[in-house]
């Protein structure tokens, strides 16, 4: 009997994206699937082309704060909290964003705590390391959130990151203000 030999191969090798997200609003039909990889996004984080729209919803998500990548201080930001939002993109009712970390060690954990009711309950979503973007001092981490489409409009959801790593744990809640994420109706 003769040993069949196999051979392991990784997509980035041969120069593929690794990295995507498929976000399917709670609607029916293949016209509200939108899909977000890695080449939508230009080397300075900005929106490169603009994605299709679906019906509107009556309401949309808007964040109350200026995305940190688009300060003079951000880099400063990042060094001396070893953690801060780089960005963010509200589309409807889903929030992605990426956050950047110090590459202070190996083993990351990176998760976002969301509160819709000003701290009274929060719940915890784990980032995912974004692998291509590795620059050797930092790393990024993006993560995705859905917020139920029966959200009252006024809603605010408040959130921060926590950053932990050997015995560590660092903080961004945007200087002490928290980043905010309005609910706001259409017109």
């Amino acid at each position: 009997m003769s040993k069949i030999k196999k051979r392991v191969s990784f997509a980035d090798a041969a120069g593929f994206t690794l990295e995507f997200v498929k976000i399917i609003p709670p609607h029916s039909g293949e016209d509200y699937v939108n899909i977000y990889t890695s080449n939508l996004w230009n080397v300075n984080n900005n929106y490169s082309r603009s994605l299709p729209s679906p019906q509107p919803l009556g309401k949309y998500l808007s964040p109350s704060f200026t995305e940190p990548y688009k300060t003079s201080s951000f880099f400063e930001r990042v060094y001396s909290q070893n953690v801060c939002l780089e960005s963010i993109v509200c589309h409807y009712s889903v929030v992605t964003g990426s956050i950047r970390v110090t590459n202070i060690g190996f083993a990351k954990e990176v998760i976002v705590r969301f509160t819709p009711d000003n701290w009274k309950s929060y719940r915890d979503i784990w980032a995912d390391y974004l692998s291509s973007s590795m620059d050797g001092k930092t790393d990024k981490f993006w993560f995705r959130v859905t917020v139920p489409m029966d959200s009252a409009v006024d809603l605010e959801i408040k959130f921060a990151i926590r950053y932990c790593i050997g015995g560590q744990e660092f903080w961004d809640n945007n200087l002490n203000s928290n980043y905010k994420i309005q609910c706001i109706e259409s017109s």
